[in-house]
């Protein structure tokens, strides 16, 4: 059972999961670290922390086409939302107390009612948007079959023009507004995963061609950002707002397709490393759902991570890398415990019930 359910799986796919939740940890380091507000604009490292933002910035829209790849094919079940529900609810509330108890924050009642509504007080807005695309997913799917081939093209053509081309304009002049942090953005990235997945790519070219237009994507926010930030500091402003770093922006869903296209179809040769990305994979989710507790949140990077001793150092790299690779391991191994503890309390229910 166990072979089949490793050879039914997507390696291409279930690396991007992984690869994906690392460069949400990356963008989180960077932004939530406030390492580009500290690190000298004038070093290499500044450079650098850019074009990892620019490489990093797809992370959630990788997830989202992974979900409307599968999710075409796939039968809504209310158990889904339950479980995604219950796990969210699980790690807010278990990491509050924690965090209480270690002595990192003060009990307060607003914050525990807020870890134990994370749903309704929008804790993880991650969390809200997928499970209303995920509960309007069967009538998307709908939608899909009774379109024919045509059709469906003119409807996406429509949705990337007026949600995405659109979006490098002013947000008064825009139709989503939210830079795509809400679920006409999903919807719009669901019905264009369930392209691919039922026609194939429009644009047939290799693999290698894909990666390379997802780095040159890359390089062109980096210099955007940059160019951005010199003008402001030229003008005498101390902050800039770039169009780029949106993940409806048009250059940023061409990236992200890119990658999601190059990775689609790859397989790995080396059965330990397959083994470990098919192991791995399953238990990305509750990476977000830990390192973006609410209250853990606000004492990660300073309190724990200790962010403020990269911002003027020569090795600042080296512990950025050390420190996402090592909260994510660390957000791996809590998750596969949880699953063990939730296997055996389910077996020794079985056991009594039998």
């Amino acid at each position: 059972m166990e072979k089949n359910k490793e050879k039914s799986r997507n390696i291409g796919l279930d690396s991007l999961r992984i690869i994906s939740m690392i460069m949400i940890l990356v963008l989180h380091y960077i932004g939530k670290g406030s390492l580009l507000g500290e690190t000298n604009n004038s070093t290499f490292y500044y450079i650098l922390y850019y074009f990892f933002e620019a490489i990093s910035i797809i992370a959630v829209n990788c997830y989202v086409l992974i979900s409307g790849y599968f999710l075409i094919n796939s039968k809504f079940k209310w158990k889904k939302v339950l479980q995604l529900w219950g796990e969210t609810l699980f790690y807010s509330i278990t990491i509050y107390f924690l965090i209480v108890v270690i002595g990192l924050k003060e009990f307060e009642i607003k914050d525990a009612i807020k870890s134990a509504l994370p749903i309704m007080t929008k804790q993880y807005w991650f969390v809200n948007v997928y499970l209303m695309m995920y509960i309007l997913s069967p009538f998307l799917n709908k939608l899909i079959n009774a379109l024919e081939k045509k059709e469906y093209q003119k409807l996406l053509l429509i949705l990337i023009v007026g949600f995405s081309v659109v979006s490098i304009l002013p947000s008064e002049y825009t139709l989503d507004a939210s830079g795509g942090y809400g679920i006409i953005w999903f919807v719009c990235l669901y019905l264009i995963a369930a392209y691919i997945r039922l026609y194939g790519s429009p644009l047939k070219i290799s693999s290698k061609k894909y990666f390379i237009i997802f780095i040159l994507c890359a390089v062109f926010i980096t210099l955007e950002m940059l160019a951005s930030d010199m003008l402001c500091k030229y003008i005498g402003r101390t902050s800039f707002a770039t169009k780029f770093l949106q993940y409806n922006n048009i250059i940023v869903l061409i990236q992200s397709l890119s990658l999601f296209l190059c990775l689609k179809d790859f397989n790995l040769r080396n059965i330990a490393l397959t083994k470990i990305v098919t192991f791995v994979a399953p238990l990305t989710f509750a990476v977000y759902l830990i390192h973006e507790q609410s209250q853990l949140r606000t004492v990660l990077y300073d309190k724990i991570l200790h962010t403020q001793n990269c911002f003027h150092n020569p090795y600042s790299i080296f512990i950025v890398v050390f420190s996402v690779l090592a909260m994510f391991i660390v957000c791996v191994v809590i998750e596969w415990i949880r699953k063990k503890v939730v296997k055996i309390i389910k077996g020794e229910n079985k056991i009594l019930n039998s």
